[in-house]
């Protein structure tokens, strides 16, 4: 038995490290205390988009916060 986690553990933390990186850039604009309904939409968004599209969203929320 090997330490690496299986595929359905790894798939689960590329998904919370989508949800943080996209949580991270509405912080970065300025968007705290997110609804409910604000959450499901984080959620959809990081269920659907790639790592390098998450981190592309982000950066926009950050230069649209004024963070460069």
């Amino acid at each position: 038995m090997s330490g690496a986690p299986g595929p359905e553990r790894l798939a689960e933390r590329m998904t919370d490290r989508r949800h943080q990186v996209l949580m991270a850039g509405l912080s970065e604009a300025g968007l705290y205390g997110l609804d409910p309904e604000d959450g499901e939409a984080v959620r959809a968004l990081v269920d659907r988009l790639d790592e390098p599209t998450v981190r592309r969203v982000a950066h926009w929320l950050s230069v649209a916060g004024g963070r460069r």
